[in-house]
């Protein structure tokens, strides 16, 4: 798989996954976010985690939230700044990103 191509997958994945939490599919969310870290991890393998970085200011919150998390670990400052621009909003995904934001802190995020 191609750098393109993990970004294609990356942002369709994270699109949805916001999609189905918001309308309360955990089903479908649970099976793509299975899907998101399998993803993160096949770039991790092949070395190109940056992928996420580059997706920090996209339009889509969900698609932001996901490449925050993804790149707490390489570039932590870029990451964060992204996730405490996300915490404000009142949506599901403010209160994912200050809750990632607030495990990260605390050492407890370990997923990556």
């Amino acid at each position: 798989m191609t750098k393109e191509e993990i970004r294609n997958h990356f942002v369709v994945e994270a699109t949805e996954h916001g999609k189905a939490i918001s309308v309360g599919d955990h089903k479908k969310a649970n099976k793509l976010h299975k899907k998101l870290q399998s993803l993160y991890n096949f770039a991790k393998e092949q070395s190109q985690t940056e992928v996420f970085s580059e997706l920090l200011n996209t339009s889509d919150e969900n698609v932001r939230l996901w490449a925050a998390t993804f790149t707490l670990k390489v570039f932590p400052d870029l990451a964060q700044k992204a996730l405490e621009e996300l915490a404000v909003s009142s949506s599901i995904t403010g209160l994912t990103a200050k809750t990632t934001l607030h495990l990260w802190r605390e050492g407890k995020l370990n997923l990556l």
